[in-house]
């Protein structure tokens, strides 16, 4: 018999706000008439049509984790107290002090869950916590069950003047039930590959200034905010297909024996690039990003929990999840469905 760490329920929340493309299309014709002109063809290369908004400051990361939490609890059909651990991915904390999923714990009532902790692997935030949360469960008896929950506001922060971080993003927040399991077949998690480089640390910077700077009334707002860069997203995707690849040969299988692939939702066209280095088919990848732009951490999750909506997934199915962080880090991660 083997120990499996398996995925028991998924749940999302996302704010009633929703904003279509012309919203941002406007915005930006304020300042230049073709720059909306530029704005709408840039929304509809990357694949956005709609996308939600929090209500801020009613709604937060951890209002909509412990919302996605709840909705992922329920689907499981266990009890709040049977969580062992919390693990809270996000980019965009409420707080640095005390950790967002802490604050989590006590707003659902999880008395029981005491491996509490944040990460921030900014966009591949989510699959990286998922691989560290089924790591952490094969080598710790006491950890049965685990929450994992990815959830950001990264639109929030961004400046109205910048087309990706104003019109390009949403709001949303996955929250995943890990489950630990005795079985007889291959299941669950069973490989992760990562792929680092530096070069690009420069182009995506939160808060620009850094935070020793965040004081510093000399500083001008906007710097205290997204920075984000334009750069040639070639090599990124190219990566993204090697270590898709790698993690499912490295295991014995072709990139055909998966059933579906769920990739970062921040380009569609990136999506099809990726599909076409692989020879796999853009069907089989699960594409969101039209209805809820790019969401960061929890966007590969995102597709993931409509795929399993629209019954595209069965017991057996070998899947892969792989996403991208700024700098930029990317990882994949082969999983088998109990």
């Amino acid at each position: 018999m083997n120990k499996g760490i398996v995925i028991r329920a998924v749940g999302i929340y996302h704010p009633e706000k929703k904003v279509e493309n012309e919203f941002f299309v406007e915005h930006f014709k304020q300042f230049d008439e073709t720059l909306g002109e530029r704005v709408s063809h840039l929304l509809q290369h990357l694949g956005r049509k709609e996308r939600y908004i929090a209500d801020f400051p009613n709604e937060n990361v951890i209002t909509m984790a412990t919302q996605a939490s709840k909705s992922a609890i329920e689907r499981a059909n266990i009890e709040i107290k049977d969580l062992d651990g919390i693990i809270f991915s996000t980019d965009t904390p409420e707080y640095t002090s005390p950790t967002n999923a802490l604050i989590l714990r006590e707003a659902l009532g999880a008395d029981n869950a005491h491996t509490v902790y944040d990460l921030n692997a900014n966009c591949v935030g989510m699959v990286v916590a998922l691989d560290q949360a089924q790591a952490l469960m094969r080598c710790n008896k006491r950890l049965n069950k685990l929450l994992v929950v990815g959830s950001t506001m990264i639109h929030h922060y961004g400046l109205n003047t910048d087309p990706i971080t104003y019109g390009g993003l949403g709001d949303a927040a996955v929250a995943v039930i890990l489950e630990s399991i005795t079985t007889d077949k291959k299941v669950g998690f069973i490989d992760s590959v990562y792929a680092t480089r530096t070069d690009l640390k420069d182009y995506i910077l939160m808060p620009e200034c850094g935070m020793s700077n965040i004081y510093n009334p000399a500083i001008p707002d906007e710097k205290k905010r997204w920075k984000w860069e334009p750069f040639d997203t070639t090599e990124a995707e190219g990566r993204c297909g090697e270590i898709i690849k790698q993690v499912l040969e490295d295991n014995d299988y072709n990139v055909d024996q998966a059933r579906m692939i769920f990739m970062t939702q921040f380009s569609e066209d990136a999506i099809k690039n990726v599909a076409n280095t692989l020879r796999y088919p853009v069907e089989q990848f699960k594409y969101v990003g039209n209805h809820y732009a790019y969401t960061g951490t929890s966007s590969p999750l995102l597709a993931y929990y409509h795929a399993i909506d629209s019954g595209d997934i069965e017991s057996g199915d070998l899947l892969v999840f792989c996403s991208v962080g700024s700098g930029l880090t990317a990882a994949s991660l082969a999983y088998i469905v109990a």
